[in-house]
Protein backbone atom coordinates (compact mmCIF):
# COMPACT_ATOMS: atom_id res chain seq x y z
CA UNK A 1 0.00 0.00 0.00
CA UNK A 2 2.90 2.39 0.92
CA UNK A 3 4.20 1.67 -2.76
CA UNK A 4 1.14 2.90 -4.33
CA UNK A 5 0.57 5.90 -2.27
CA UNK A 6 4.81 6.74 -3.40
CA UNK A 7 3.94 5.76 -6.60
CA UNK A 8 0.88 8.27 -6.86
CA UNK A 9 2.93 11.05 -5.40
CA UNK A 10 5.74 10.43 -7.57
CA UNK A 11 3.50 10.45 -10.47
CA UNK A 12 1.91 14.01 -9.12
CA UNK A 13 5.35 15.18 -8.87
CA UNK A 14 6.19 14.60 -12.62
CA UNK A 15 3.17 16.04 -13.70
CA UNK A 16 3.76 18.96 -12.09
CA UNK A 17 6.96 19.47 -13.34
CA UNK A 18 6.28 18.84 -16.92
CA UNK A 19 4.40 22.00 -17.45
CA UNK A 20 7.60 23.80 -16.50
CA UNK A 21 9.49 21.67 -18.99
CA UNK A 22 6.83 22.56 -21.83
CA UNK A 23 6.65 26.41 -21.08
CA UNK A 24 10.33 26.97 -21.47
CA UNK A 25 11.33 24.31 -23.31
CA UNK A 26 11.44 26.39 -26.62
CA UNK A 27 15.17 28.28 -27.12
CA UNK A 28 14.01 29.71 -30.60
CA UNK A 29 12.20 32.03 -28.11
CA UNK A 30 15.29 33.25 -26.63
CA UNK A 31 16.89 33.76 -30.02
CA UNK A 32 13.47 35.83 -30.67
CA UNK A 33 13.61 38.15 -27.88
CA UNK A 34 17.09 39.10 -28.71
CA UNK A 35 16.31 39.75 -32.35
CA UNK A 36 13.17 41.80 -31.18
CA UNK A 37 15.43 44.02 -28.99
CA UNK A 38 16.97 45.39 -31.44
CA UNK A 39 13.87 46.10 -33.82
CA UNK A 40 13.70 50.07 -33.02
CA UNK A 41 17.14 50.55 -34.94
CA UNK A 42 15.55 48.84 -38.18
CA UNK A 43 13.51 50.02 -41.00
CA UNK A 44 9.85 48.80 -40.17
CA UNK A 45 9.81 46.69 -43.30
CA UNK A 46 12.44 44.89 -41.29
CA UNK A 47 10.12 45.10 -38.45
CA UNK A 48 7.19 43.68 -40.04
CA UNK A 49 9.98 40.69 -41.78
CA UNK A 50 10.24 39.84 -37.91
CA UNK A 51 7.14 39.72 -36.75
CA UNK A 52 5.32 37.79 -39.97
CA UNK A 53 8.79 35.25 -39.03
CA UNK A 54 7.77 34.96 -34.95
CA UNK A 55 3.85 34.55 -36.47
CA UNK A 56 4.67 31.72 -38.34
CA UNK A 57 6.54 30.20 -35.54
CA UNK A 58 4.12 30.86 -32.74
CA UNK A 59 1.34 29.67 -35.41
CA UNK A 60 3.58 26.29 -35.99
CA UNK A 61 4.16 25.97 -32.15
CA UNK A 62 1.03 27.12 -30.17
CA UNK A 63 2.52 26.15 -26.80
CA UNK A 64 5.23 28.53 -27.22
CA UNK A 65 2.82 31.31 -26.31
CA UNK A 66 3.03 29.97 -22.31
CA UNK A 67 6.77 30.71 -23.03
CA UNK A 68 7.74 33.68 -20.27
CA UNK A 69 9.23 35.24 -23.33
CA UNK A 70 6.40 35.61 -25.43
CA UNK A 71 4.97 38.88 -23.93
CA UNK A 72 7.81 40.60 -23.94
CA UNK A 73 8.60 39.78 -27.59
CA UNK A 74 4.82 40.96 -28.65
CA UNK A 75 5.30 44.51 -26.78
CA UNK A 76 8.92 45.30 -28.15
CA UNK A 77 7.36 44.43 -31.80
CA UNK A 78 4.47 46.73 -30.79
CA UNK A 79 6.54 49.01 -29.57
CA UNK A 80 9.18 49.40 -32.93
CA UNK A 81 5.72 49.74 -35.02
CA UNK A 82 4.49 52.50 -33.79
CA UNK A 83 7.14 55.08 -35.20
CA UNK A 84 6.53 58.59 -36.16
CA UNK A 85 9.22 60.48 -38.00
CA UNK A 86 9.12 64.35 -38.81
CA UNK A 87 11.29 66.01 -40.64
CA UNK A 88 12.23 69.81 -41.48
CA UNK A 89 14.02 71.48 -44.25
CA UNK A 90 15.67 73.91 -42.86
CA UNK A 91 16.85 75.77 -45.70
CA UNK A 92 15.04 78.46 -47.31
CA UNK A 93 14.62 79.20 -50.53
CA UNK A 94 13.53 82.89 -49.43
CA UNK A 95 10.41 84.95 -48.01
CA UNK A 96 6.98 84.84 -49.49
CA UNK A 97 4.48 87.31 -49.27
CA UNK A 98 0.97 86.90 -49.46
CA UNK A 99 -1.37 90.13 -49.36
CA UNK A 100 -4.70 90.62 -49.03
Amino acid sequence: MKKLVLFFILCLIMVGCEKQIISEGYPEMEAFYTESCTLPAVTLDSVKSFSVKFGNYVTKYPQSKSHSLYPKIQENIKSASLRITIECDTTWDGETHINF
